[in-house]
């Protein structure tokens, strides 16, 4: 499944989840594994205000961190894939099929920003003092800003940005799309545009909840929750009326692939299966390495 686009803020440091993107982001999950360490630092060193033990443990957690998503959650990941695989190899796809799959890349999604939560915690521990929050919080304040100069771009540039980045991840996995489909993926991605002001505000009131939660000094325990809410279902934290407007998104995402591998051709359906099968063999080879 192509990689789900997630916002650009302090979340693609803490969400592990992130690590999976590398699978249609790269040509080689190797090469891109190899190098999530130092990925991880650099946006660490972005938000945090680290001194040299800051740096330290944040070298340290993280090493731990990718132990454990590599010996417990690859191997989820690569049966996920050869599950979609499989069920490619069995004949166009039914909507059902395409909905269970959404399931259970969620519950993945749900395992590893679950598993990760503790790491993450033990270093957000040490960034809850007042000049340490401030700096977080003019950090993910650039983030915002950021994503807002990009809104400022025309309706028409936007569009055919976002539907060049959906048509080279679908096409790592399928091959060359056809005009038809380049146009499913432009109907489908036109409406999405108008939603993104109201997720970034929604995103700026989840910046405002961490760094407060932060300033009251909470112990690792009950951070820990809070991370692993804060990175799932923020809208918990923020915007309880947010989780319609979550579950929305999801299924727009949904009827994009429904449409998408309801157009598959022959030569297509064997490349994604063939694509997916390769991907979760370089998976089960990373979490075997030592």
């Amino acid at each position: 499944m192509a990689r789900l686009q997630t916002s650009k803020v302090f979340l693609r440091f803490i969400a592990v989840v992130g690590i999976l993107s590398v699978v249609s982001a790269c040509s080689s999950l190797k090469i891109a594994y190899s190098f999530a360490d130092d990925a991880l630092e650099s946006r660490a060193e972005q938000y945090l205000d680290l001194d040299s033990a800051g740096e330290a443990k944040v070298e340290a957690e993280i090493a731990r961190l990718l132990n454990w998503h590599r010996t417990a959650i690859l191997p989820r990941y690569a049966a996920f894939l050869n599950r979609v695989a499989d069920v490619n190899d069995s004949g166009p796809w039914q909507r059902r099929e395409i909905a269970q799959a959404f399931q259970g890349f969620k519950a993945l999604i749900d395992e590893t920003a679950l598993g990760a939560a503790p790491f993450i915690a033990n270093v957000l521990k040490d960034h809850t003092t007042p000049a340490r929050v401030d700096y977080l919080r003019a950090q993910m304040a650039v983030d915002i800003r950021d994503e807002l100069a990009e809104q400022e771009a025309s309706f028409e540039d936007r569009l055919s940005e976002q539907v060049d980045r959906r048509v080279r991840n679908f096409e790592r996995f399928v091959g060359p799309l056809r005009v038809d489909q380049i146009e499913i993926v432009r109907r489908h991605t036109a409406p999405n545009l108008t939603d993104r002001n109201v997720w970034l505000r929604h995103l700026e009131r989840r910046h405002h909840a961490l760094a407060d939660y932060l300033q009251s000094d909470p112990d690792t325990i009950a951070l820990t929750t809070f991370v692993h809410t804060w990175t799932t279902r923020g809208y918990e934290i923020v915007d309880p009326d947010y989780a319609k407007i979550s579950e929305t998104r999801w299924a727009k995402l949904e009827e994009l692939y429904d449409d998408m591998l309801a157009s598959l051709d022959a030569d297509q359906r064997l490349a994604f299966s063939a694509t997916l099968r390769g991907y979760a063999a370089d998976l089960m080879d990373i979490a075997a390495s030592s």
